[in-house]
């Protein structure tokens, strides 16, 4: 199945329904889905998005990030989960306003705005994360987002992805989709920086703006089973959720295929 959403002015959008699990199963259709911030979604997004069964969403960016771009969500439930503190990312817009940003820390992304350190520094934010997808209701469909809606929600999908068992491959290549549309992002950023400060940005660096790698994600999962053993463990350990709710998790997210 076409698991994009193709939407006006909200980038990144996915379902991730249909990916499939090592027991058989598949990821419902209509109750998880991922994306860029929503703060500039016409009425047509918000229609789609509502046609669709999303009624929660939990926003990853940071409270700084939330101030800046905010906007409102009337069709249900709106969670704020930052998985990114406000010192960092203002420091890094400051950066990047300023052109100050190197070659190396676009390509290290990850560790330059602290996606790495989100297990460790951001349990409560994770906490609300899964208490959204354990509270939902039958027919709730959850969206998550951040503000490209590539690397803090894709640390968080990855986690969840992994405790409804989806598949590993199917993991990655969920997170790698992101980069079909790098190339025309890039671009726009470079645009933008032009308009917005007069200064030259180069693909090469807009590009790790807009992309992800596939070993930022592959490192992070191995930090977590070398701490924890699993995401599972992590939550077991960290979050306090036990093997019961998760299997009641896999129960209302999980589906057999022609089911």
């Amino acid at each position: 199945m076409d698991r994009v959403l193709r939407l006006e002015h909200v980038r990144n959008a996915r379902e991730l329904g249909g990916l499939p699990t090592a027991d058989g199963r598949q990821v419902a259709v209509g109750r998880l889905f991922r994306s860029g911030s929503l703060h500039e979604m016409s009425e047509g997004d918000r229609r789609a998005l509502e046609s669709r069964g999303v009624r929660i969403v939990v926003d990853l960016r940071s409270r700084y990030e939330q101030r800046r771009q905010s906007y409102e969500w009337p069709l249900g439930r709106k969670i704020a989960a930052p998985l990114a503190d406000d010192e960092v990312v203002a420091d890094i817009f400051r950066r990047f306003e300023a052109g100050t940003l190197s070659e190396l820390d676009f390509e290290d992304w990850w560790n330059l705005t602290g996606v790495f350190d989100i297990p460790a520094e951001h349990r409560s934010s994770l906490g609300a994360i899964f208490a959204a997808v354990l509270e939902a209701g039958p027919s709730d469909g959850v969206l998550f987002h951040c503000t490209g809606g590539k690397d803090r929600t894709g640390v968080a999908v990855a986690f969840i992805l992994s405790v409804l068992g989806v598949t590993h491959e199917a993991i990655v290549e969920d997170f790698l989709m992101t980069n079909a549309e790098a190339v025309e992002r890039a671009a726009q950023f470079v645009e933008w920086m032009r308009l917005a400060t007069g200064r030259t940005m180069s693909p090469e660096r807009a590009y790790w703006l807009a992309a992800v790698k596939r070993e930022w994600l592959e490192a992070l999962l191995q930090q977590t089973a070398d701490l924890y053993g699993s995401v599972a463990g992590y939550l077991s350990e960290q979050l306090g959720i036990g093997a019961a709710e998760l299997t009641g998790l896999q129960d209302r997210f999980l589906v057999r295929p022609g089911a």
